[in-house]
């Protein structure tokens, strides 16, 4: 077994490099996005993959590592942390996009850049909670409506029982509420408030499986393998089996309302969830795995840079490749995703040292 984690926190150390490991699917997913739009029949294939998990684990570990006593800190304390520690953010990362379009030339696909009127509507989006210059901070924005209604239903949890209910009753409510309704199309998505009861099902899966001491449980490394390997194989079997209703694209888009088929969606997530997971707890527990996980807010708000002004023409050079070799175009967007991440991994580190408080850094001492 590889030696626990040597920080002086008390994280949980696999579910930092999780955190991680979901980050890089992020950065994989939108580059791969771009390659798809070139008419790439096995980005697709890939693209469509990642989705049908990747937002639901995000999800997830929110609710792992969010504290069980939340509402007993006060509601004044409550929401100056989601202050300082979501909406603050939020608006940095956007700004900075938002600040950067001035120069560089970029790929907004609800904005007619340059001009003044699209300007103004991003900025109004924005300030209603969808960040037209920053689309990938949707789940931030998400993430405060999601955390303000925990705050009040989270003494409803201390059964297991009651938990249990919950993350059915929030999964069939979000998932029946979107599909009747299109938000995102008919401009009604404010704060992403739609798209909370589907994410707090899978946010109360990650508060069931923080209880149950899931990513502590002893196993061996022979039988973590096993099980990611079962997790793998049954993600690549049933991925392709849910053939919607989807809405945008022909995959899972969370951000849409529309994760697809109501019996496939929710089996696939929750073992590409595991996968991630098992993964984490197989990999080595290093320090800079787990300090990589541990600034994933920060380096979620830079992705926003790569989104859009470097995906689009870096997926423009893979195309000029190969768009039909599968393989190739994996490791390629595989590659150029990770350098990103480390840039961008980087960069966060410095933000985090010198602007602390606008990338919503906590304090060490209140750092969970």
């Amino acid at each position: 077994m590889y030696p626990p984690q040597q920080a002086t926190t008390n994280r949980v150390g696999s579910i930092d490099i999780a955190r991680f490991f979901g980050m890089a699917l992020v950065f994989f997913g939108h580059l791969i996005e771009q390659v798809m739009y070139l008419g790439s029949d096995a980005a697709a294939s890939q693209y469509k993959w990642v989705y049908s998990f990747h937002m639901p684990l995000f999800f997830l570990l929110a609710g792992f590592v969010t504290k069980q006593s939340i509402s007993r800190s006060g509601l004044s304390r409550f929401l100056q942390q989601r202050l300082t520690g979501r909406v603050l953010p939020y608006f940095f990362f956007s700004a900075l996009v938002l600040a950067l379009s001035f120069f560089i030339p970029g790929w907004f696909p609800s904005l007619e850049l340059p001009g003044t009127s699209a300007y103004v509507k991003g900025i109004v989006s924005t300030l209603m909670g969808f960040p037209a210059f920053n689309i990938p901070l949707w789940f931030l924005a998400c993430l405060v409506g999601l955390e303000i209604l925990h705050f009040f239903l989270s003494p409803f949890w201390a059964n297991t029982k009651a938990l249990i209910a919950g993350i059915i009753l929030f999964y069939f409510g979000g998932y029946y509420l979107n599909q009747e309704i299109f938000f995102l199309g008919e401009g009604l998505n404010f704060w992403m408030l739609n798209l909370v009861p589907l994410g707090y099902a899978f946010y109360l899966s990650g508060i069931l499986l923080q209880r149950l001491r899931w990513m502590q449980m002893p196993a061996s490394r022979p039988l973590l393998a096993g099980m990611s390997a079962l997790c793998a194989l049954g993600v690549f079997l049933t991925y392709d089996l849910n053939q919607g209703p989807f809405r945008i694209l022909e995959a899972s888009i969370f951000l849409a309302g529309a994760p697809g088929h109501v019996f496939w969606f929710p089996v696939t997530a929750l073992m590409g969830i595991a996968l991630v997971l098992l993964c984490a707890r197989l990999a080595p527990q290093t320090l800079f795995l787990q300090r990589m996980g541990e600034i994933t807010l920060v380096i979620y708000g830079l992705h926003g840079l790569f989104y859009h002004f470097v995906n689009a023409p870096l997926a423009a050079w893979i195309g000029s490749i190969t768009l039909g070799n599968g393989w190739l175009i994996f490791l390629l967007v595989g590659f150029f995703s990770g350098i990103s991440l480390l840039l961008a991994g980087g960069l966060a580190t410095l933000l985090r040292r010198r602007v602390p408080l606008l990338v919503g850094a906590p304090k060490p001492k209140e750092v969970s």
